[in-house]
C-alpha cells in the first residue's frame, strides 16, 4: 500500500521487512508486536547490519491498518517507492541470464518468478510497461524480499526488449506449453549460450507471435498429468533453473 501524500510504501512480513533493511531502499521507520521487533533486532544483530531508523511498538490491528493485509507476520515498514533499473544499465552489467515476464499479471505469480529468478542466478527481470503487474509491497511480500536484489526493469514492450537484447548477443528462448509448436524443444535438450534471456508469458494466453517471431528458441516442459499446464511460477523456476544448470550458474 502506498502513501498517497508521500510515496511511501507499506512493506509487510518478517522477510520483505529484514530484506528491504538490507537491500537499497531507504527505510524510514519499522512498527512491529514486540515479539517480532525483538526477531527483527535479532536477525539484525546476528547479519552485523546497524539501522538509523526508528523501531515503534504496535499492535495487530494497527499494523493491518498500516498495510492494509492481514498478513503482516508482526512487521510492517515504511520505505521509500520502489526504484526501477535501466535496461541500459543491466546491459553495461551483461548478465548472465535475464528473465523477460510478459503479461503477468497476477502479484502472486510476478513475486514468485520474481523470487525463483533471483535464486537461479538471473541478473535482471524485466517486465512490460503494459497488461502486467507492477512492483508493489504484495509483490515484494510474495517475493520473501527478493524485488530488494535483483534488479526489475520497466520496459515499453516485451518485443523490443528482445530485439535490443539479440543486438547485445543474447540468446533469446521462449516458453510454451507441449502443444503450442512443432519446432519448440524440451528444456533438458536445450543448448543455452554464454548470454541468455528466457521469457515467460500468461498462463492464459501465452506468448503472442511477434514475440515468438523474434526468439532464437523455444522450449516446452513435458509433462505427465492431463491437465494444461504447469501454473507460470513453477514453470518458471523450472525453466530457470536447467538453464542456470547447464550454463554452471551454481
Amino acid at each position: 500500500m502506498k502513501d498517497e501524500i508521500t510515496g511511501i510504501e507499506m512493506i509487510y512480513g518478517k522477510n520483505p521487512v529484514f530484506e528491504a533493511i538490507r537491500g537499497f531502499r531507504k527505510v524510514f521507520e519499522v512498527f512491529g508486536t514486540k515479539q517480532s521487533l525483538n526477531w527483527l533486532r535479532k536477525e539484525l544483530r546476528d547479519n552485523g547490519i546497524s539501522v538509523n531508523f526508528r523501531f515503534s511498538i504496535a499492535d495487530k490491528q494497527r499494523l493491518h491498518n498500516l498495510c492494509g493485509h492481514s498478513d503482516h507476520q508482526g512487521l510492517v515498514a515504511s520505505a521509500e517507492q520502489f526504484i526501477y533499473t535501466s535496461l541500459r544499465t543491466i546491459l553495461s552489467r551483461k548478465p548472465q541470464i535475464i528473465l523477460i515476464a510478459a503479461g503477468i499479471t497476477d502479484v502472486h505469480n510476478l513475486g514468485a518468478i520474481i523470487r525463483t529468478a533471483h535464486l537461479c542466478g538471473a541478473g535482471a527481470v524485466i517486465i512490460p510497461e503494459r497488461n502486467s503487474a507492477r512492483i508493489s509491497p504484495a509483490v515484494v511480500h510474495t517475493s520473501a524480499g527478493a524485488t530488494e536484489h535483483i534488479p526489475i526493469v520497466i520496459e515499453k514492450s516485451a518485443a523490443h526488449t528482445i530485439t535490443v537484447l539479440k543486438e547485445h548477443n543474447y540468446f533469446v528462448v521462449a516458453t510454451q506449453k507441449p502443444d503450442e509448436s512443432a519446432d519448440a524443444v524440451p528444456i533438458g535438450e536445450l543448448a543455452p549460450k554464454e548470454t541468455t534471456a528466457v521469457v515467460m508469458g500468461s498462463e492464459g494466453e501465452g506468448l503472442p507471435t511477434k514475440i515468438l517471431s523474434r526468439c532464437d528458441a523455444k522450449v516446452f516442459i513435458p509433462q505427465a498429468g492431463i491437465i494444461d499446464s504447469f501454473n507460470v511460477s513453477v514453470a518458471t523456476g523450472i525453466v530457470l533453473y536447467k538453464i542456470a544448470e547447464r550454463m554452471k550458474v551454481f
